[in-house]
């Protein structure tokens, strides 16, 4: 089977500088072609053609990026069905260069001077900050839909989804950090901790964590909370449309008025 490295090198700041930039160079001397990708979270929501075409059932494929857990969620979001797939997950957020070395070398052989290396560019202009959800921990409760105000989630068929990632507010990840199930992930979220989309979750701990985020940013009644949030969301979406509606019928007045 033939194999190949996928490395995100990562726009956000969860990954050592230095670190990417010595991994960038050793895989350049890589026996099997190597995929270099600007960022994977932009990527999985603007381009997931290109995550689809790269990760195939027919190809053995190192991942190199973050937490496995918070990768998972990314290229499920992405479309792909990673049941069927050879993925192997090397998370470089927090090893260092001889852990990830070793991991490589046992992967494949690098040689002496550089071979197959491509790099693929996300949009430059959006730092790709969105949630991902955990399938397995998510219990569909909408209390995320619910309290987000811009449109970032729906729920639909019993089931939530994000379905306007663009829309969530870089570095808020509020939603995660109220959810009951833990079950909301922000790859680029630089602290530890089930949001971070880390593997090893203290339940206990995260439980305790939860319950105090919860007071802190929707206080006592949590139920009032969320119906106020979800009638100013309306009145957010209400805005946006007839914003949206001058905005076109000026535009058509311009026109006919080159006419």
């Amino acid at each position: 089977m033939q194999k190949q490295i996928i490395y995100c090198s990562c726009k956000g700041d969860i990954i050592n500088k230095e670190l990417a930039s010595q991994v960038t160079q050793i895989l350049k001397k890589s026996n099997v072609p190597v995929y270099e990708l600007s960022d994977l979270c932009g990527l999985c929501a603007l381009n997931k053609e290109i995550v689809q075409e790269l990760i195939t059932k027919d190809k053995e494929t190192l991942l190199i990026a973050c937490y496995s857990r918070g990768v998972n969620s990314l290229l499920k979001f992405a479309g792909l069905d990673i049941e069927d797939k050879n993925i192997f997950y090397l998370n470089i957020r927090n090893n260092s260069i001889d852990t990830v070395l070793g991991s490589l070398n046992s992967f494949t052989e690098f040689k002496g001077k550089e071979r197959q290396f491509e790099k693929i560019e996300a949009d430059k202009d959006w730092p790709s900050w969105y949630p991902v959800l955990d399938y397995e921990r998510c219990t569909a409760c909408g209390q995320c839909s619910d309290f987000c105000l811009f449109g970032t989630y729906e729920k639909e068929d019993g089931q939530v989804k994000v379905v306007n990632p663009q829309s969530c507010k870089n570095n808020c990840p509020a939603c995660a950090r109220i959810c009951p199930d833990a079950a909301i992930i922000f790859p680029k979220y630089t602290q530890e901790g089930a949001i971070s989309g880390n593997e090893s979750i203290d339940e206990a701990l995260e439980l305790q964590r939860q319950r105090k985020d919860v007071e802190q940013i929707l206080g006592n009644d949590i139920y009032k909370a969320l119906e106020g949030r979800k009638a100013k969301r309306q009145r957010i979406i209400k805005t946006e449309a007839i914003d949206k509606a001058i905005e076109e019928r000026e535009k058509a007045l311009k026109e006919q008025k080159k006419k």
